[in-house]
C-alpha cells in the first residue's frame, strides 16, 4: 500500500475512537466548550508544521478561503441538528464525500478502480444507513434545506482541501483551520456564557489526549489528501463513523441494532475494498 493510505487509515482509526470519547466527555461539556478545548490542543501541533515546511504566500489565500467556507459549514450543520433531529440530519450529510468523488472524478480526472468503486458505494451506505432513523418528522421543511446545504458544503469543503494542499503540502491550511476554529469557539463558548473547561478529572484527561491524537490524524489526512486520490482517501475515512459504532457498542454499552451492526460491516468492508490496491 502507498504511504498516504497508511495515513488515512490512522486518521480513520484515531478519529473513531475521537468520536466515541466525545460521546462520553460531552456528557459534561458544551458543545462550545468541546470545540473550543479541541481548536486550543490542535493549535501547537500544526504550528511546528507550518515552519517545518512552510507553504507559499500564494497558497494562504485559498487556505483561509477553505478554513472559512468550513468554519460556516460548521454552523449550517449545527443550525441543522438544532431544528431536526440529528438522526435525520445526519444521513443526509454524511453523504458529502459522495460528491467530493464526483468533483475529484469530474474535474481533477481522478480515476478508481472497480474494487475502490465498490468500497465507495459500501461506505457511503454505510454512512446513510448508522444516521436512518424511520420516524418521521414534521418540521421537516425547516431543516431539511439546511443539511442539504451542509451535504453541498462539506463535499465541496473536501475537495477543495485536496485543491488547495496538492501543490502546497498541508501546513496552511492546518494553520488557518485551526486559527478559525479558536476564533469561532471562543466565540461560542463567550456567547453560551460557560467556562473554560476543567480538564483535571481523570475522563478529561483522556480526552486530551485523544484530542492530541486527533491532531496528528489530521495532519496525516491532509498529508494524503496532497498525495493521493480524494476520491479514495475522502470516502475511506468518511467510514470512522462504523468503527466509532462499534466501539460505542462494545466500549460504551451503547443499544446497537441489527440495521446499525450491518451498517458498520458494510462501513468496515467499504474500508478494506479502499485499501486494496487497484
Amino acid at each position: 500500500m502507498p504511504a498516504w493510505t497508511y495515513a488515512a487509515l490512522f486518521a480513520m482509526v484515531v478519529w473513531s475512537v475521537q468520536r466515541a470519547m466525545s460521546k462520553a466527555v460531552l456528557a459534561t461539556l458544551t458543545t462550545p466548550q468541546f470545540y473550543f478545548l479541541s481548536a486550543l490542543i490542535s493549535l501547537p501541533f500544526y504550528v511546528p508544521v507550518l515552519v517545518a515546511d512552510p507553504p507559499p504566500p500564494s497558497a494562504l489565500p485559498g487556505a483561509l478561503g477553505v478554513s472559512v467556507l468550513m468554519a460556516v459549514t460548521f454552523g449550517i450543520t449545527t443550525e441543522a441538528i438544532r431544528r431536526g433531529p440529528v438522526g435525520r440530519v445526519s444521513p443526509v450529510t454524511g453523504l458529502s464525500p459522495a460528491l467530493t468523488v464526483l468533483l475529484a472524478l469530474a474535474i481533477l480526472g481522478e480515476r478508481v478502480s472497480l474494487t475502490e468503486a465498490t468500497g465507495i458505494v459500501l461506505a457511503m451506505t454505510a454512512v446513510f444507513l448508522l444516521g436512518y432513523r424511520a420516524t418521521p418528522d414534521p418540521r421537516r421543511a425547516s431543516w431539511l434545506a439546511l443539511a442539504l446545504f451542509s451535504f453541498a458544503l462539506q463535499g465541496l469543503g473536501a475537495f477543495l482541501a485536496k485543491v488547495v494542499v496538492t501543490p502546497s503540502g498541508p501546513s496552511g491550511l492546518l494553520v488557518t483551520g485551526a486559527g478559525m476554529q479558536v476564533l469561532v469557539g471562543g466565540y461560542l463558548l463567550r456567547r453560551s456564557g460557560a467556562p473554560f473547561p476543567d480538564i483535571r478529572p481523570p475522563l478529561m484527561r483522556w480526552a486530551v489526549a485523544v484530542l492530541a491524537l486527533a491532531a496528528l490524524a489530521t495532519i496525516g489526512y491532509l498529508w494524503a489528501l496532497s498525495e493521493g486520490p480524494a476520491a479514495v482517501i475522502v470516502p475511506l475515512v468518511a467510514t470512522s463513523p462504523a468503527l466509532g459504532g462499534l466501539l460505542g457498542a462494545l466500549v460504551l454499552k451503547e443499544r446497537t441494532t441489527r440495521l446499525q451492526y450491518a451498517a458498520i460491516l458494510l462501513g468496515l468492508v467499504g474500508a478494506v475494498l479502499l485499501t486494496l490496491p487497484g
